[in-house]
């Protein structure tokens, strides 16, 4: 005494076309490199808070990047927020002749105000 009951119905949806990998890597690879570091330092720690269980060397080896390197990156994280914030959006030319080694040094200095300095002294000369 089972009942199969069928329903149709016709709905007008617009097709979806997914982006392909090779696209969204081409938009991404458009950005400046110390705006891809600061974003990816931004998403590991992200990660790194999320699940305390996680280490930031097997981070390192799920990105195949050694731990040194994730250390190099992870310190963009101490750059002033407003040095973040214009290397997050700002346009200028400068931002893509820079990379993250040449932050390192404004990365060390504790002083933000320093840190401006040396930032704006950096953007001048490249």
């Amino acid at each position: 005494m089972g009942t199969d009951l069928k329903f149709e119905f016709n709905v007008d949806l617009p097709s979806v076309r997914a982006e392909s990998y090779r696209c969204r890597m081409a938009k991404i690879s458009n950005e400046p490199k110390l705006r891809q570091y600061l974003a990816l330092a931004y998403q590991i720690q992200n990660r790194l808070d999320a699940d305390p269980a996680v280490t930031s060397k097997q981070i390192a080896g799920w990105l195949g990047l050694t731990p040194p390197r994730i250390c190099q990156i992870m310190d963009m994280l101490l750059l002033c927020p407003k040095i973040q914030q214009d290397i997050l959006l700002s346009k200028r030319k400068a931002l893509y002749e820079l990379g993250e080694y040449n932050v390192r040094k404004i990365v060390t200095e504790p002083l933000w105000e320093k840190q401006i300095e040396l930032w704006d002294a950096l953007l001048k000369s490249s």
